[in-house]
């Protein structure tokens, strides 16, 4: 009988970190049946020739909670040879959801990931209200696969309504927590995230739902994970050493795998320009817990985060306390407000002389114009804040304050905090027990485009600046995360895996920048980001993508222990 795929002369990087090898892939029925020298016949055979030939990417940081409803292909991850997405993170989810709470439960999304809730509304079709629903509600109109984790402040609105926006939960609301995320794993689910990131919020500034609660209470929600044996905890805490202590969180992070024995993966470590040197101190603290035995991982980028701003959509002046109250006024109002020179000089004082941390980084020879509006002021693009100022003979406040005004507040800036020293982000990145991540695909959708974080690993860090093997990189890429998240048939070429395969050149591989399209639900924008050198995307034993081509399949399936409909009455 014929394979359904050959793959013929590729180099194999298995997944383990093994040296790789040139042999061949046959696939059938879904799985990898025979690997090394095959002579068969197939259906199709591939010349891998000159190729790498690899486990699918497992992107296990997304928010694709909304977008895999109207965009099965999630795209743009499947373009970079992703796989596998994960989302659910930072304590944000879809389900469980009664129907009054739906309004609520979208507008958690709408500012800390970035989505605009006429987006959001047009592209979400409800019919859910449990976690195996919503996880129904995907199923046979996939074209990557979903493991998703079950969202914090979903399980505070579900069983505590308003109260989840207002205080702790009681020992009794804690339980009926607990017995909803253990049906909601068993239901498929592949875990919990929680988020008490100091700057997200709704958009009218009220913290979202997992901010109210006490450590304890995310400590028996791991531990519920714990009494069932499955699923990972992802954990969010904002900038550490920042918005919250640093060896306070991880000691944190390492209390929660201690009590539930279940891994945990937090966010993150970075290099950042107000406190250059802390990542080391980060990792060191990271090295003692998993050395400790603790299942307890970080995650680190391999990318810069590049947030496009205008004054009128900028979140990364959040914990600047006049510069967040300015942001949250009507137009009319900010405007006024920013013309204010009283207003001015605490904006200035915040944001150049404070000495305090800030997720901003006071660089505002960092902050670069990208897009002005009018004509007369394109010349200063592509140039950063210091200069403008030294050409408009300006404060620097002023400048980036005025310019914006001139122009209604729509001059596009970018700008980024974290993991400009490039010497820091290789030694984060070559950490062994480090994840490679943080795609956040699916949010952000205006100010950036993390899709290419895989792409980027391989094609800068691994190619051009050589910190690491191909084989390493595709370990961190794959059987890494299948083996935290709890994926036993992914993330390994091996006989009986599952056949989710990325092809890929070596010496071409490389992410694309950012491009804008008005793709969105309700005609809304977003940026995407294309790859280079990603030849060809397997899922579940059928071509996806071929060379940023969709072929039509859509094999991708639900990861997890559950079978959705069946466990119902359980949720």
């Amino acid at each position: 009988m014929a394979y359904d795929i050959l793959i013929k002369g590729g180099r194999i990087y298995d997944g383990s970190g093994l040296p790789s090898y040139l042999g061949d892939v046959a696939v059938q029925d879904g799985k990898i049946v025979e690997m090394g020298r095959i002579n068969g016949s197939a259906k199709r055979t591939v010349n891998a020739d000159g190729l790498a030939v690899s486990p699918g990417f497992i992107d296990f940081h997304t928010h694709l909670d909304a977008q895999l409803l109207w965009d099965p292909l999630a795209t743009s991850s499947c373009y970079h040879g992703v796989t596998t997405v994960i989302p659910g993170n930072c304590g944000l989810s879809l389900a469980p959801c009664k129907e009054p709470d739906r309004d609520t439960i979208l507008r958690s999304f709408e500012r800390v990931e970035a989505i605009t809730l006429p987006a959001l509304k047009a592209g979400v079709k409800w019919g859910f209200t449990t976690f195996g629903q919503y996880l129904d509600a995907m199923r046979g109109n996939l074209g990557v696969n979903v493991a998703s984790l079950v969202g914090h402040c979903a399980l505070r609105q579900f069983v505590m309504g308003e109260a989840s926006l207002e205080r702790a939960a009681t020992p009794a609301e804690i339980h009926q927590m607990k017995e909803v995320l253990k049906a909601s794993v068993r239901a498929g689910a592949a875990g919990f995230s929680t988020n008490q990131n100091p700057v997200h919020m709704y958009a009218d500034g009220t913290p979202i739902q997992s901010r109210f609660a006490t450590d304890e209470e995310i400590i028996e929600l791991a531990c519920a994970l714990g009494e069932i044996n499955q699923g990972a905890v992802q954990i969010s805490r904002g900038s550490l050493g920042v918005s919250v202590p640093m060896r306070e969180s991880v000691k944190l992070f390492e209390e929660i795998s201690s009590r539930s024995g279940r891994p945990v993966i937090w966010q993150s470590i970075t290099h950042r320009w107000d406190k250059p040197n802390e990542w080391r101190e980060l990792l060191d603290l990271a090295g003692e817990t998993i050395d400790r035995g603790v299942q307890s991982y970080p995650l680190c980028n391999a990318r810069l985060f590049n947030n496009r701003l205008t004054m009128k959509t900028a979140q990364v002046f959040d914990d600047l306390p006049t510069w967040k109250t300015i942001l949250f006024l009507p137009l009319e109002e900010r405007i006024k407000a920013i013309k204010d020179p009283e207003t001015r000089k605490k904006m200035r004082f915040e944001a150049v002389e404070e000495t305090k941390s800030s997720r901003f980084s006071r660089r505002w020879d960092l902050v670069y114009l990208i897009n002005a509006v009018k004509p007369e002021n394109k010349h200063l693009e592509k140039k950063s804040v210091v200069e403008i100022a030294k050409i408009r003979n300006q404060d620097i406040i002023d400048a980036f304050l005025d310019l914006s005004l001139e122009e209604g507040l729509d001059t596009e800036f970018q700008t980024s905090s974290t993991n400009g020293d490039e010497k820091a982000v290789a030694e984060i990145i070559k950490s062994p027990y480090v994840l490679v991540g943080q795609s956040d695909a699916g949010a952000h959708l205006i100010y950036d485009a993390g899709f290419g974080y895989a792409t980027r690993l391989l094609g800068y860090w691994v190619r051009e600046k050589q910190i690491m093997t191909v084989e390493e990189a595709v370990r961190k890429l794959t059987f890494m995360v299948a083996s935290i998240f709890g994926l036993p048939d992914r993330g390994l070429l091996r006989r009986g895996m599952a056949a989710d395969l990325c092809l890929f050149d070596p010496a071409t591989v490389r992410e694309c920048d950012a491009e804008m399209v008005q793709d969105l639900p309700g005609n809304e924008k977003r940026y995407i980001q294309k790859a280079v050198g990603i030849e060809m995307t397997v899922v579940n034993g059928q071509v996806l993508v071929e060379k940023e081509n969709h072929t039509g399949a859509l094999p991708g399936t639900v990861l997890g222990g559950g079978n959705g409909a069946a466990l119902q009455a359980a949720a």
